[in-house]
């Protein structure tokens, strides 16, 4: 079994990547990552001897590089967690998750197309479902759910979603889509709000309290 696992360099993708490796010493694991600001090479060290591992820089927007690749591995899986992640960044850029979330994306899934593979996962966000009011802990987020976006980021993953139905409906394509909740764990971007208060806290520094679009740094 070959998996492609793009943006493997990165928090959950590293360690799936580590799993797989570790559950399935017989399957040939290659990984693809732009290695931007939130991907790391060094979190990968452990596993870069490997000979059943290749790691491999590119950007899955690069339609040559994503191509070149599915014609030396043909992949019988592949499993997208490349993506722009940060709804503060896309706030202030939204073109930038437009272009890696959605064009990305449909590169990946022209590439199954061409190539030819088993399953095509695509890691998404409960955030496509947007919020649920705080006074009512009855009410839960379910496959059902319908999508109601608050942020570029969230909107650009939705359209992903989208995009890998139509063309699982259109074309046959073999997809999976997960939309899971917020992780936190080992090689966590301090960005992010666990990461982020336990580094604030460590220095004394204000701890950001985010709510109804306000960003207040008073605790």
């Amino acid at each position: 079994m070959k998996l492609i696992i793009t943006g493997g360099a990165g928090f959950i993708g590293s360690n799936f990547v580590f799993h797989m490796l570790k559950a399935h010493p017989d399957f040939r694991v290659i990984c693809l990552d732009k290695l931007t600001y939130a991907g790391n090479l060094s979190t990968l060290a452990p596993v870069m001897a490997l000979p059943n591992f290749r790691f491999v820089k590119a950007d899955i927007c690069d339609r040559q590089a994503v191509y070149q690749l599915f014609e030396e591995e043909h992949p019988d899986v592949v499993v997208n967690f490349a993506a722009e992640s940060h709804v503060d960044r896309s706030i202030e850029n939204p073109a930038i998750f437009l272009e890696t979330n959605i064009m990305g994306t449909a590169v990946l899934m022209d590439a199954c197309r061409k190539y030819g593979i088993q399953r095509y996962h695509q890691v998404s966000t409960d955030e496509v479902y947007g919020d649920l009011p705080l006074d009512r802990p009855d009410l839960f987020f379910t496959e059902t759910t319908p999508i109601h976006t608050s942020s570029p980021y969230s909107s650009s993953k939705a359209s992903a979603d989208l995009l890998v139905l139509a063309y699982h409906r259109t074309y046959g394509l073999p997809v999976t889509i997960s939309r899971c909740s917020n992780n936190y764990g080992p090689y966590h971007f301090p960005e992010k709000l666990i990461p982020l208060m336990i580094i604030n806290a460590l220095h004394d520094k204000p701890l950001p309290v985010y709510g109804d679009g306000l960003n207040v740094r008073d605790w």
